[in-house]
């Protein structure tokens, strides 16, 4: 009896409940179909107004084609009848070539309307041959100058220098290691020419210095009772004896190393050399015949020499003194910025100097004014 009494209560609890459940499905259906309804609306409402639109767009057109104005037959005929002033007298003149003197008159104004013509030709070929010797006169005067520039000694900066390059007039650019070699920042070298790197404070202080320190030189008496070397004739030791070569470098003669080497060497005028050109790299035997010239000398260190007078320190390549290829002269506070010992440093060893070549005594020589310019290799 209690599971009867059980299974008529759960009867009766699913039949109150079924009723419930189907109410709240059929609610949310007609929801769901309501919401559908109205998306479809919008989408028909949307695609008429895009019919509309375009049905829109296609009556405007036509209009916009109907209101521009077609050409009627006249106009047509007057712009094809329409032709210059020249092919209307030119017109003319035919028609009115039918009698005797209108030729005549017609073939006089066209031999005057001819030599008119000549006349312009003429004028004008002559003014454009003039404007080109113009424009030659002026061009060979500007490379004159430029030349002038370069060449004298009143040179100034013509060309565009960059980090290790040297462009040219006519874009050529020149590849150099200038600023590997002379690293040092000592003088102010951007100036804009020659004559106001002269005239400036810098340059006459510099001038100064240099000009005393020369003159107060001493020169060397040969000691020839205490001197033991027997010398080896120059030519057979340059036909004998090789230096070895250093690595090479890109060295060029650019303004800004132009303008250098007027402050190393502020005394010497003559400065003969061409913006681009290369600083040749020759050895102690070949310097007699470079004197007054920017070269690259390598050689061996056969003596090094102190003169306590000048405090200079003197290197002898190629044999001692006075038998020497060529002497390098390094004063005291270069050599010691070099070494605390300068003789110890150079003695039999290989060394390139970069500078002027001067003649002192007979003999080659060289002045070192900056630690840049003497390296050992």
């Amino acid at each position: 009896m209690k599971n009867y009494l059980i299974l008529a209560m759960i009867l009766i609890a699913g039949m109150t409940a079924y009723p419930q459940a189907t109410k709240s499905a059929r609610e949310t259906k007609t929801e769901k179909d309501s919401a559908k309804k109205e998306a479809a609306k919008k989408t028909v409402t949307r695609s008429d107004s895009k019919s509309n639109s375009e049905k829109k767009v296609r009556s405007t057109t036509p209009e916009r084609t109907r209101s521009v104005k077609q050409p009627t037959s006249v106009e047509r005929s007057k712009s094809t009848t329409t032709r210059p002033e020249a092919t209307r007298s030119r017109v003319e003149t035919r028609s009115t070539d039918r009698t005797p003197a209108t030729r005549d008159a017609n073939q006089a104004t066209r031999k005057s309307q001819e030599q008119t013509r000549v006349k312009t030709n003429t004028d004008q070929r002559n003014e454009s041959g003039n404007a080109e010797r113009r424009q030659q006169s002026t061009v060979t005067r500007s490379e004159n100058k430029s030349d002038i520039r370069v060449n004298s000694s009143s040179a100034s900066r013509v060309y565009r220098e960059g980090k290790g390059t040297l462009t040219r007039d006519d874009g050529t650019v020149i590849r150099h290691q200038n600023d590997e070699v002379f690293a040092s920042r000592k003088y102010k070298l951007d100036y804009d020419n020659y004559e106001n790197l002269r005239r400036s404070d810098e340059f006459r202080r510099d001038y100064s210095d240099y000009d005393n320190w020369y003159h107060r030189r001493t020169i060397r008496v040969i000691n020839y009772y205490n001197n033991r070397y027997i010398p080896v004739p120059f030519e057979v030791r340059r036909s004998r004896y090789y230096y070895r070569q250093p690595y090479h470098i890109d060295l060029i003669w650019t303004p800004l190393l132009f303008h250098r080497f007027m402050f190393y060497y502020p005394t010497h005028n003559n400065w003969d050399m061409e913006f681009g050109s290369q600083i040749e790299t020759i050895s102690a035997y070949e310097a007699q015949d470079y004197a007054g010239t920017v070269r690259r000398v390598y050689g061996k260190v056969d003596e090094v020499y102190y003169s306590p007078e000048d405090e200079n320190y003197i290197l002898y390549i190629g044999a001692p003194f006075p038998y020497q290829d060529i002497s390098i002269v390094v004063p005291k506070y270069i050599a010691r910025n070099l070494s605390m010992s300068p003789k110890w440093y150079f003695e039999n060893e290989f060394v390139w100097v970069a500078g002027l070549i001067n003649i002192w005594e007979g003999k080659p020589e060289i002045i070192v004014r900056d630690e840049d310019q003497i390296r050992k290799y």
